[in-house]
């Protein structure tokens, strides 16, 4: 089995397959960025949330999550 995982057909399909997995990654946190956008330019405009609110919003939520 060792063998096998050192071969380099293997690692170059474990190589062509993580970099698929990244570009997917990659994408997803592309498309969720852009909602984001969406739903704050939709707030702004309903007049729901301000922009200054916005901003003080998503400080806290990096602080929350960045802690």
């Amino acid at each position: 089995m060792p063998e096998f995982i050192t071969s380099p057909i293997f690692l170059i399909i474990a190589a062509i397959l993580a970099v698929l997995l990244v570009i997917t990654i990659v994408k997803g946190a592309i498309r969720i960025f852009i909602w984001i956008a969406v739903i704050a330019v939709i707030l702004i405009g309903l007049g729901v949330m301000t922009q200054g609110d916005m901003r003080d919003w998503f400080e806290n939520l990096l602080k929350t999550v960045t802690e």
